[in-house]
């Protein structure tokens, strides 16, 4: 390799002479062309790179010699060279530590004890597979404990209550939902094996009650619900009885914090635990941490506010698996996975993360639309306010692009939506009095409502004067919204509440191929790391379509199975190959 020499020195008056002063020294010091561009001149820095990578061209020399790192030595005892298409922001879940108290060697490493990780464990030990499970939390469950069931095609249980459904039918739809911008395949072999997995559940313990369509919510009657309504009641505690009685070595309270390499091979993790900093060694290492719900940066780098964001998922889901797959040069899948985000009132009760089924300010109730007006920074309508009956995550879709939203609606519309439950008058009211976060007022006339929120009085007079008359000719004139959710402002008091943003959990971010496995942005797999439940994303596009209810529980379950599976086919490769 031909090396690259400097021939005079230019002391930097400015950043584009820093440019020309700085990088040469880094080229000339490290002799690569792997230079990092300068902040604020990345045109520059990378316009001299192509120079300089002529000028090698025009020496004899080879370019591709000067595009490959020299990785500094870890303090571990496996080699840890990172990959020249790692992730540097995410360097730090790459590191090795400088203290290690304890060595764990096991074949295959699952990091989250939640639906999906759950589910592999029981499924690697059923195949023989010694297995160690890697949990933050002091329990198992994780954010997995909340979901209400699972969905599955033509199981038993269907069959038994006369349902049956075309396979067919219900891909098509959620390609079509999906603007068809997914790979089908993934949704082909969730439905397909969504039925054998529920019965390989009922064989684990699993208790499941009825089926239907949840709530009305979803196209077809696929939903298959657990015991006592949650998972933290029909699955967890059954699976987790039959993980421990297959030998399964659970290791709670414990958060991985930087990937391990052999080469390329993911071999384990670095983790802190109560005893101290453990080196846990696996032939194959499955992400499985529950997504990034819990994580306001991550949150906001998809694109969502994330001012006054409430959580209802756990504290422990801050995107751990996603970081770590990251910092090796995994398919970045962030930007197009959907969140669980729906809407809020601050001033109303919002306490706990089963906020979503409050039956005032849940995803359901008042804030998720239906009677009621939606109205923009503009004091203008942008959305059909009901249409969370195609899907209840729409309900904060449209919100994604306005600066703020505020929902406005009368006594009488109030009443309506909350017919049935005790004391909501007096919730209400105490809300208004209280008025957390300046999110709701009162009023008895639109100008004053526009006011309170400083919103364009006008605007909004109008806005709602237009309105009024959609409702009395029965015909929403902008966004065909249905005529029996077309109700009149007609009688005061009125009310304005400011719509926050609440995150039940994050689906993805990593990308996989079929088989589970973490691939590159060119595909091409991350030997002995794979990635299952809300880690993972590949059916999915910006939103949850939730016509399958229940398919992310669904997913859940298949990834984590199959890719214990393929796990195991993998541990058996390399074993053959040693």
């Amino acid at each position: 390799m031909k090396k690259i020499t400097a021939e005079k020195e230019i002391v930097p008056n400015t950043l584009e002479d820093a440019v020309f002063t700085q990088i040469p020294e880094k080229i000339i010091k490290d002799q690569t062309l792997d230079i990092d561009a300068l902040t604020g001149a990345s045109y520059s820095s990378k316009g001299l790179l192509n120079a300089v990578g002529e000028a090698v061209k025009q020496a004899g020399g080879n370019v591709a010699d000067y595009h490959q790192r020299t990785a500094a030595p870890k303090t571990a005892s496996t080699t840890t060279t990172v990959a020249a298409t790692a992730n540097d922001d995410y360097q730090n879940w790459r590191q090795a530590p400088a203290k290690v108290d304890k060595v764990i060697d096991t074949e295959f490493l699952i990091i989250g004890a939640g639906i999906a990780g759950l589910a592999a464990a029981v499924q690697a030990a059923q195949d023989g597979v010694k297995v160690t499970v890697l949990e933050k939390n002091a329990f198992v469950a994780g954010n997995g404990g909340g979901v209400e069931g699972i969905f599955g095609i033509n199981t038993d249980m269907q069959k038994a209550a006369g349902i049956h459904a075309e396979k067919e039918d219900i891909i098509s739809r959620e390609m079509e939902l999906g603007q068809y911008r997914a790979d089908g395949s993934f949704w082909v072999d969730l439905v397909n094996n969504s039925a054998e997995n529920i019965d390989w559940l009922v064989k684990q313990g699993v208790q499941l009650t009825h089926v239907d369509r949840y709530h009305d919510t979803c196209m077809f009657p696929t939903f298959h619900w657990f015991k006592g309504g949650f998972a933290s009641i029909g699955y967890v505690p059954y699976m987790k009885a039959r993980a421990d009685e297959l030998g399964v070595k659970f290791i709670l309270d414990t958060s991985a914090t930087s990937i391990i390499r052999d080469g390329e091979r993911v071999a384990g993790v670095y983790a802190d635990s109560p005893d101290g900093t453990l080196q846990i060694n696996a032939k194959a290492t499955l992400l499985a941490t529950g997504g990034v719900g819990h994580n306001a940066e991550l949150i906001a780098k998809q694109g969502w506010q994330t001012k006054n964001l409430h959580y209802c998922s756990m504290p422990s889901n801050t995107g751990d698996g996603y970081q770590m797959a990251m910092s090796l040069g995994a398919k970045d899948m962030l930007l197009e996975s959907p969140e669980f985000m729906m809407n809020y009132i601050q001033a109303l009760p919002h306490e706990g993360v089963h906020l979503y089924i409050d039956p005032i300010n849940g995803f359901m109730s008042l804030p998720s639309g239906g009677p009621v007006v939606f109205v923009n920074q503009d004091g203008a309508r942008f959305v059909n306010e009901n249409v969370k009956k195609d899907n209840l995550l729409y309900q904060r879709m449209a919100i994604k692009s306005t600066k703020v939203t505020y929902e406005i609606f009368s006594q009488k519309i109030y009443d309506q939506i909350t017919a049935g439950v005790d004391g909501a008058d007096e919730v209400l009211a105490k809300a208004v009095e209280t008025n957390e976060g300046n999110s709701l007022f009162k009023a008895d006339n639109f100008a004053d409502l526009a006011k309170a929120v400083d919103l364009p009085v006008d605007a909004v007079v109008d806005t709602l004067k237009q309105y009024n008359r959609f409702a009395a000719n029965g015909k929403d004139e902008e966004f065909n919204k249905d005529a029996d959710m077309l109700v009149a402002l007609d009688e005061g008091p009125f009310y304005i509440a400011r719509l926050d943003p609440s995150n039940l959990i994050g689906i993805g971010g990593v990308g996989s191929n079929r088989k589970f496995e973490v691939i590159t942005d060119d595909f091409e797999k991350i030997p002995g790391l794979y990635v299952a439940g809300m880690d993972s994303t590949m059916q999915y596009r910006d939103v949850y379509t939730i016509t399958l209810g229940g398919s992310a529980c669904a997913h859940d379950v298949n990834s984590g199975r199959h890719a214990a599976m393929n796990a195991k086919a993998y541990i058996a490769s390399q074993a053959v190959t040693a």
